[in-house]
């Protein structure tokens, strides 16, 4: 998992999967974050209920290791809509096999902005996944603009795109049900990471 670094504080969203609530907690439950899902129809929300995650640094922040986390064939297609620092980002992964999470990074007074390292999605990309190819158009106008800010742009997206959740964004949500991970499964993943670290230092002192 590649996960740039952003702070915890600032970092929070929502993930839109194609799922039933009970097979989406059990995913839940198999990964890092405390999660809060909830049902909107056609659509299952995964929101993270705490800034951190259970995992050491660096995959610590709860909604970039979120964003970051491919979601199964099952379950797509999927978006998502997070504040990390000062950008807006939305993430997609289409329902193709195979499929990686494509990234949209927007910030203010510069509009739609090069994410290194990060496969990019294009506005066609996410007007597809919500069912609403025809809006491909207006969502590359509203990112193409500078102005604005984050909380806007994002709420203005997830309009043009006709997906529910935005009050997700900015408070706890009412008739959710709380899942947390799997200690068995967070203690396995942060001993990888202990032990990769392990290793590049001794590689380093060699």
């Amino acid at each position: 998992m590649s996960v740039p670094r952003q702070s915890a504080r600032a970092s929070r969203g929502l993930l839109l999967v194609s799922g039933e609530p009970a097979r989406v907690a059990a995913w839940v439950r198999r990964g890092l974050v405390p999660c809060h899902v909830v049902a909107l129809g056609r659509w299952t929300a995964v929101v993270p209920a705490e800034a951190a995650s259970r995992a050491e640094p660096p995959y610590d922040d709860a909604a970039m290791v979120l964003a970051a986390r491919p979601v199964p064939h099952r379950f797509r297609p999927a978006l998502g809509f997070w504040s990390l620092g000062d950008r807006a980002v939305a993430t997609v992964t289409p329902r193709a096999w195979r499929a990686a999470p494509r990234w949209l990074v927007w910030g203010p007074g510069q509009g739609a902005v090069p994410a290194p390292g990060l496969r990019l999605a294009r506005a066609l990309d996410l007007a597809a996944a919500a069912g609403r190819p025809g809006a491909g158009h207006d969502v590359a106008r509203l990112v193409s603009q500078p102005g604005g800010d984050v909380d806007a742009l994002l709420l203005d997206l997830m309009a043009l795109l006709e997906v529910p959740g935005g009050q997700l964004l900015s408070g706890t949500p009412e008739g959710a049900s709380f899942v947390e991970p799997a200690p068995r499964l967070v203690a396995r993943f942060n001993g990888r990471v202990a032990e990769d670290a392990r290793h590049r230092a001794e590689l380093e002192g060699l």
